[in-house]
């Protein structure tokens, strides 16, 4: 990957990374996001990974030659594109063509999320900034993947175009926070992969019934989640334009999904039996918080007549056994994020269950056969399987099929919160790294 070539560069060893055709842009992107403009590749035309033995070695014989002169040539340095500020003056019959002319030059240069941008004019960012008691050249965090600077104003900016409200923006600076907080910068890696990880915001605290973000019926379009979607939108477009999480440069994803026209939802705490999430993070019940999930995919689990808490349980548990399993370390478990429906969650509470004790009864029930879990990673000649799993070379596949382990590590990579209608139909996001919660009272006038 591009992004080792990097961490070589900067021990002071000369190195020429080799880049599949289509992360050629990716590859520019990176190099001036992490400060190494100077880098060098060359360009081969399939991805290694998934490639036959015989095409591996033949595209990089025809390299070679070329790969050996880039290493031993002189340095070539690519300029890094400077962030300017776009102050451009968009003229039309009228104001209505005018702000069209604008979006469609956004469009353009990628700017937007292909929906409709309001203009953030000076006068509407101005009455942006009113909503947080920060001021403008606050410098918030720096903000992955691509590492911008994410000032006040930018997050104002990214906010107007997309129809937030002065009262939504201290949610969209405590996601921002919270997002450069995950699994060590920003949980860059997963955001930058060629696998479909997008952010997921939760919002708790009295803030929620204070903006009318919907706890109910939470994902998706509608009046009822316009303040959902307005809120999710702006944290997105600050991702795109502050932390270049540009289609085909910092986001590769293969086929790409819905969850990256990203969502902000509310947990249903007045029909939880238990805490609320924030409460479970060390937060008082009285503050108001938004929590960065980034999941990983999504199953809607139906039940269709279990009473019982443990029958609602284990049809859970059962439910959540897909997914794949990491051998890259010892633990290989992946996390899951539970959006319980208040008719799951009102049984299981009041039948003697808290939610530490529902999370131990999933974890001790989603279980699956190993040999499934591991079938997209080929043991033989895996160079990545760690020491820990060695082990699994000397089975046969019907052995490995018959192995049963957890899914998940601990309970504890297990997130239960309350959301949704009435009705027992539990969301379940594969998820990770661990959620990060940040306070938004903070940021508030």
């Amino acid at each position: 990957m591009i992004h080792d070539m990097i961490v070589i560069e900067k021990m002071g060893k000369p190195g020429v990374a080799i880049v599949s055709g289509r992360f050629d842009s990716d590859a520019v992107a990176s190099s001036r996001a992490f400060g190494m403009p100077d880098l060098q590749w060359i360009v081969v035309p399939h991805i290694y990974r998934n490639l036959d033995p015989e095409t591996c070695r033949t595209q990089t014989e025809d390299a070679i030659d070329e790969l050996i002169g880039t290493l031993t040539a002189s340095i070539d340095a690519r300029t890094p594109d400077a962030e300017t500020e776009n102050n451009s003056r968009y003229e039309g019959s009228d104001r209505y063509d005018a702000i069209l002319k604008m979006n469609q030059e956004f469009i353009n240069d990628d700017l937007g999320d292909g929906l409709f941008l309001h203009p953030a004019t000076p006068e509407a960012v101005a009455e942006m900034l009113t909503g947080t008691n920060l001021p403008p050249d606050h410098a918030v965090c720096d903000m992955p993947p691509g590492f911008g600077i994410a000032t006040v104003e930018k997050i104002a900016v990214n906010a107007v175009m997309a129809g937030a409200k002065p009262e939504h923006l201290p949610v969209v600076i405590a996601a921002v926070k919270a997002l450069s907080k995950i699994g060590g910068q920003g949980g860059k890696s997963l955001l930058m992969s060629t696998s479909p990880q997008a952010p997921l915001l939760i919002v708790n605290g009295p803030v929620t019934k204070n903006l009318g973000l919907n706890a109910r019926s939470a994902l998706g379009p509608g009046r009822d989640n316009q303040v959902n979607t307005i809120i999710g939108r702006a944290f997105a477009l600050c991702f795109r334009n502050i932390g270049h999480w540009y289609p085909n440069k910092m986001d590769m994803d293969t086929i790409g999904t819905s969850r990256k026209f990203i969502q902000c939802i509310a947990e249903n705490e007045d029909a939880s039996p238990w805490d609320p999430f924030h409460v479970d993070q060390g937060f008082k019940a009285n503050e108001s918080t938004v929590s960065v999930f980034v999941t990983d995919g999504e199953l809607d689990i139906q039940d269709q007549g279990n009473h019982t808490a443990e029958g609602l349980l284990k049809n859970l548990a059962y439910g959540s056994i897909f997914g794949t399993r990491s051998l890259q370390g010892e633990k290989g478990g992946v996390e899951r994020l539970i959006l319980m429906p208040p008719d799951v969650a009102r049984p299981v509470g009041s039948q003697g269950f808290s939610k530490q004790a529902a999370k131990e009864f999933i974890h001790e029930h989603a279980r699956g056969s190993l040999g499934k879990m591991i079938q997209y990673m080929p043991l033989e000649g895996e160079a990545r399987v760690t020491e820990h799993w060695k082990w699994l070379e000397n089975l046969s596949e019907q052995q490995l099929l018959d192995i049963s382990i957890p899914v998940l590590d601990s309970p504890d990579d297990c997130y239960i919160m309350v959301v949704g209608a009435d009705r027992a139909k539990t969301a379940v996001f594969p998820s990770g790294p661990a959620p990060v919660t940040e306070g938004i009272d903070q940021y508030m006038p």
